[in-house]
């Protein structure tokens, strides 16, 4: 009896390894698979002396990631040099501007994404990216330059922009250029003419895209808790839903880290918690 019960749990045991194994290679392979199909023979999780480190990495990105984010390819990849501009790293821009165009983006949807990024994590950090998303175009055969997007004038902008604010946030936005104590009030006018005029008025994407991006952004960035509910608030407004904006957390994660995650997380379960 004993006998037969030490045969049983080697049995088991070696199933468990076995199918962990298999769960594994799988992994590997899926992620492999799939990092081909963006990157061609790069790998953006390539840690030269850290091997280990780069499977980590590439099995949690596209496999565990890739499964779990119900969204194309594309926008996965859009999201990523969203993040990737917000969070200063440069030097990983060019090859995901790579897999978004092997995915199917334009080239203004991924110039677009990157402009949209800039009220939120400033000019320095957009123009790092712009820079590499420019090289990499010239080295992909992109054809150059690439149209003008912008809708407004210095003469509409305000105006046009205050009224972005309404259709985004609702009829409590109408008058906000002209708000705000006296010392401050230049800052409400430029939320406005330069955050919304300049920048969501302008062609390719529409205003859910936009708040999409601005939201992964700013909970890239961190420590912006207050703007990242308002911009919860936002992508419900233009009908991005929940699961939305788990999706764009989910994509940034691993390049954001588990803090930054649960804090974006607690802005979202703050506006629309789950049923």
């Amino acid at each position: 009896m004993k006998k037969t019960a030490k045969i049983l749990l080697a049995l088991c045991a070696c199933m468990l390894i076995g199918g962990n194994a298999a769960m594994a290679q799988d992994r590997m392979e899926e992620s492999t698979a799939t990092v081909k199909t963006l990157y061609g023979a790069e790998n953006p999780c390539t840690v030269k002396g850290s091997p280990e480190l780069s499977d980590i990495m590439q099995k949690f990105i596209y496999s565990d990631v890739n499964n779990q984010v119900k969204m194309p390819l594309a926008q996965k990849e859009l999201l990523t040099l969203v993040v990737l501009t917000a969070n200063a790293t440069p030097e990983d821009i060019g090859i995901h501007v790579k897999g978004a165009l092997n995915a199917g983006a334009a080239p203004d949807e991924i110039r677009e994404t990157i402009y949209q990024t800039t009220p939120y994590v400033g000019f320095a950090r957009a123009k790092n990216a712009l820079i590499e998303m420019q090289l990499a175009f010239e080295e992909l055969g992109v054809k150059l330059p690439l149209e003008n997007q912008g809708t407004t004038t210095d003469a509409d902008r305000v105006a046009k922009g205050e009224q972005t604010q309404v259709d985004i946030f609702g009829e409590g936005m109408r008058g906000f250029s002209q708000s705000g104590l006296p010392d401050v009030k230049h800052i409400n006018n430029w939320l406005s003419g330069n955050c919304f005029g300049d920048y969501y008025t302008r062609k390719v994407l529409d205003f859910k895209q936009r708040e999409l991006i601005t939201f992964t952004a700013i909970i890239t960035l961190g420590c912006c808790d207050p703007q990242a509910k308002a911009h919860v608030t936002g992508n419900l407004g233009v009908g991005n839903t929940r699961q939305d904006l788990i999706n764009a957390v989910t994509v940034a994660l691993p390049y954001i880290g588990y803090p930054r995650t649960l804090n974006a997380i607690s802005a979202i379960n703050a506006v629309v918690p789950a049923k």
